[in-house]
């Protein structure tokens, strides 16, 4: 497994206003701008999706606005509970203001944020915080998104050992960029030298619910437990639409699919039952569900849980001692300070063998 380190150099060189005494310090964000903050941030609007970092610095109580978006139980036609921060904040967030809907590339509610005076507005947007900050005059401060092709884990670690340093929360930033790194280290070290074995993971959800044949390429979960993803052989990283023939060629030993997209391929067999027959995963009932894991953005603690899931069943001895259920209310406990499993489990049927009828 390749090292994940702290590459900081750019994001946390604190500079210009240095004395003790000064009120406002002088920053660069993620992505090289200087913005002048308070020393002490005391409110903050995250947009974006940015909000589920605020979650996982248990920082929730800077918020002083939320997108709308938020704070609904269903989002296009998907049941909130998906994304495993919205379980642990959903109850703590009804009475914040809100500042527009929210949405990848959407602008907030320019006058709203006016009204609330944050002292920060946090981002993954670089055109919307100039947008925003030329309109406004409140600071904007750019993260770095977890990947919109594959899976970066050190722009996740970075990002929490940023906003860690501004809002006051380095310790938790370190606790939980340690158990990150821990917790992928312990599934690659379980795997190691282990016979292959041929995987394809369907139905990912990716701005919405798909089928059968939405996939993704350098799966991170297979890559930690050293599994073949058979997508990998298109050299795409990231989410990748796929023929049917395609997978029908490959014939993995096993099939994972997102539980988000299980309707649409329970309803595909019952019309291509040839098709599915074919397929040695389904002859030899090797096909399991997965927690979905994209949803407004990506939820990595449910890619870290599914792992687990995925390495106990394709490799049961270097998982002995895990049993993937308690394992999952671990990491999202260790994520957003919840046990929310079982919430998640009502909705989402992952972590189960799958029987098609």
């Amino acid at each position: 497994m390749r090292r994940y380190v702290y590459v900081l150099c750019l994001v946390l060189v604190f500079f210009l206003q240095i004395n003790g005494f000064a009120e406002q310090i002088t920053i660069l964000d993620m992505v090289g701008r200087k913005i002048t903050i308070p020393r002490e941030v005391k409110k903050v609007v995250p947009i974006s999706a940015s909000l589920r970092y605020i979650v996982y610095l248990d920082a929730l109580d800077l918020v002083a606005g939320v997108e709308g978006l938020e704070k609904r139980e269903v989002m296009k036609d998907n049941p909130a509970v998906g994304k495993v921060y919205w379980l642990a904040m959903k109850d703590k967030i009804k009475g914040l203001p809100v500042v527009g809907e929210g949405g990848p590339g959407k602008l907030p509610d320019l006058e709203k944020l006016l009204e609330i005076k944050p002292d920060l507005v946090i981002t993954f947007e670089k055109e919307n915080a100039e947008i925003i900050q030329s309109k406004t005059g409140i600071p904007v401060a750019v993260i770095k998104y977890i990947g919109t092709k594959g899976v970066d884990v050190n722009n996740l670690i970075n990002s929490l050992e940023f906003l860690g340093k501004i809002l006051n929360r380095e310790k938790r930033a370190r606790e939980l960029n340690q158990y990150i790194l821990e917790t992928i280290a312990d599934l690659s070290n379980r795997t190691k030298g282990v016979k292959r074995a041929s995987i394809y993971v369907g139905g990912i959800s990716a701005r919405g619910i798909h089928g059968l044949t939405s996939s993704e390429g350098y799966y991170p979960p297979l890559q930690w437990i050293n599994a073949h993803n058979v997508v990998d052989e298109t050299k795409i990283k990231g989410h990748v639409f796929l023929d049917k023939e395609k997978i029908l060629l490959w014939n993995p030993e096993y099939l994972f699919l997102d539980a988000a997209g299980m309707p649409i391929i329970q309803k595909d067999y019952v019309k291509n039952r040839p098709f599915y027959q074919k397929l040695k995963a389904v002859q030899y009932k090797k096909v399991y569900s997965l927690f979905p894991y994209n949803f407004y953005r990506t939820n990595f603690e449910t890619l870290l849980a599914n792992a687990y899931f995925i390495g106990k069943v394709i490799y049961p001895d270097r998982f002995l001692d895990v049993e993937p259920e308690q394992k999952a209310r671990e990491i999202f406990c260790k994520f957003v300070g919840r046990d929310v499993f079982s919430d998640l489990k009502k909705t989402y049927r992952g972590f189960e063998r799958v029987h098609f009828e």
